[in-house]
């Protein structure tokens, strides 16, 4: 339980920008999850896999992503359901997609998020929204900056306003922050609109 509290916490400086911390809080979950395949243990190992590649430890992140995948493909099915104790392929794909995108290995990242969409069978309007803004960012990173502002803003727009907070919000800010020229000032101008 502690392991899977120390997990999620680390989520909460993840998703607001600070890597160093989330990364600490992750490397303690992953110590304290064990050797026993877990949902906690592979979750403490996604979020340690992102806090790296957002720290530009990418070599950390790698062996984190190797541990995550080690991990979930040993889950059983009480471990990788789709519930809150649950660490299910799909939220796998996701946290995945998220560190090969910060990482710049965007090859890796689409397969992610191909995968992740491809298990994504509910309307889940913010996972796919993280997913496409990914996708996003992956074509600013491949030397696509107009591609990457059209599905970004395209995204953003489709948003329903509740949406258009939190975490998707700051991934759309931290891709605003790498496009160039124009494709940054539209993405500027779509996320003023409420």
């Amino acid at each position: 339980m502690l392991a899977w509290v120390l997990a999620r916490h680390a989520m909460v400086p993840l998703n607001y920008g600070a890597s160093n911390a989330a990364a600490n809080l992750a490397a303690r979950a992953r110590a304290v999850s064990g050797d026993a395949p877990t949902a906690s243990a592979a979750l403490a190992a996604a979020v340690t896999a992102r806090a790296l590649a957002s720290a530009g430890d990418h070599q950390g992140a790698l062996r984190a992503v190797a541990d995550a995948r080690t991990i979930a493909e040993r889950l059983d099915g009480t471990q990788a359901a789709d519930s809150w104790f649950g660490y299910p392929m799909q939220k796998h794909h996701v946290h995945l997609s998220q560190a090969f995108t910060l990482m710049g290995h965007t090859r890796d990242a689409y397969a992610e998020q191909e995968a992740a969409l491809a298990l994504t069978h509910s309307p889940s309007i913010m996972v796919r929204a993280l997913l496409e803004m990914d996708a996003a960012t992956c074509l600013c990173s491949d030397g696509d900056p107009t591609s990457a502002v059209d599905k970004a803003v395209d995204v953003w727009e489709k948003l329903p306003p509740a949406y258009r907070g939190g975490l998707i919000r700051t991934r759309a800010e931290a891709l605003r922050q790498v496009l160039p020229g124009a494709a940054h000032d539209r993405l500027e101008e779509a996320l003023a609109t409420p």
